[in-house]
């Protein structure tokens, strides 16, 4: 295998100081890369890596993104994808983007591989790998589909692109849809407002693992220990608008609302598939703590619902979003 560890040097080109990322999952898409993960492309090549393989074993969030790609050594295999030419400066932000851990056991690693691109060009470039792969398992049908439209564009292998398209992607259980039919109706919760959500973040203790968190998704709100809440973003907050953006490829944190008004209701989604992933972020938080753990509901958001329900007119429009994040 023509692969070494990090220690290895990263100057790929003795005439300049760009590093190459091998780019096998999101990071295909070059948009993406640009205008979300708001890293500077210099240029883009398509290529393949000899012994090493596309798997889904790269650790996700349960119920809603189960896996993601993950760069597997394997003799005789081909990774398809897109090498990208950066900055060190942007290299940097790709490995901070990507949780790339130099040390330990967790996050990613990375591995210097030799490319050979599709124009004949073979050259050095970085991949990243799992320090710690799980059981491989279906991704998100959004993941796949950022996957295979970044496949296209790059105009990769089309029998490789045919059997990425052809992947499984994760489905909820019955037993998780079963739980939807149980959470209650916003106006039977007691009320809760933006403002006064937001300040149970003042009462979180950071020291006490069990400490308790609100969130709120599609104006229902979770309280949950601070241990099952992953992200400090979504604390005392509605994160249904960001996450519609997440899944519409629109950078989180460059157009973040901080979850006021006006809220992006489902009905002004652009597909079922938009609407089936919210519900996925909320089958998430269901899980850490079931339909007890919904203690109130977003004042403001069950008011632009309701609103909504009598008029023809859509919400109104969230601002522009940024390119840049």
């Amino acid at each position: 295998m023509n692969s070494s560890s990090d220690q290895a040097s990263s100057d790929q080109d003795t005439t300049d100081t760009t590093v190459w990322s091998f780019g096998f999952g999101s990071n295909m898409n070059v948009d993406i890369v640009k205008n979300k993960k708001g890293v500077a492309v210099i240029e883009h090549i398509a290529g393949c890596v000899k012994n090493w393989t596309l798997s889904f074993t790269a650790g996700g969030l349960d119920l809603v993104e189960p896996s993601m790609g993950n760069a597997t050594p394997m003799d005789g295999g081909e990774l398809h994808g897109v090498a990208l030419r950066l900055t060190p400066e942007d290299m940097t932000k790709m490995d901070k983007q990507e949780g790339y851990n130099p040390t330990g056991d967790r996050g990613y690693a990375k591995v210097e591989v030799t490319v050979s691109a599709y124009n004949g060009r073979t050259f050095k470039a970085w991949v990243y790998s799992s320090r710690k792969p799980k059981p491989s398992q279906p991704c998100s049908s959004r993941y796949l589909n950022i996957l295979v439209s970044g496949a296209r564009d790059a105009g990769l292998d089309p029998t490789y692109i045919d059997r990425l398209a052809e992947r499984p992607t994760y489905k909820p259980s019955p037993s998780v849809l079963s739980l939807r039919s149980e959470i209650p109706e916003l106006g039977s919760l007691p009320p809760m407002t933006v403002e006064e959500l937001a300040k149970t973040k003042e009462d979180v203790d950071e020291d006490d693992p069990d400490s308790n968190v609100h969130v709120s998704i599609h104006g229902l709100i979770f309280r949950l220990p601070k241990s099952k809440v992953f992200f400090k973003s979504h604390r005392g907050r509605d994160i249904t608008a960001r996450f519609s953006r997440h899944f519409r490829g629109i950078s989180m944190d460059a157009n973040d609302d901080f979850g006021k008004p006006p809220f992006r209701l489902p009905r002004d989604f652009d597909s079922e598939e938009e609407r089936e992933y919210l519900r996925m972020w909320q089958d998430h938080y269901l899980s850490k703590g079931g339909v007890g753990s919904i203690v109130a509901h977003l004042v403001e958001y069950r008011a632009q619902l309701e609103t909504a329900s009598t008029s023809s007119t859509p919400s109104p429009p969230n601002p522009a979003p940024a390119k840049n994040a």
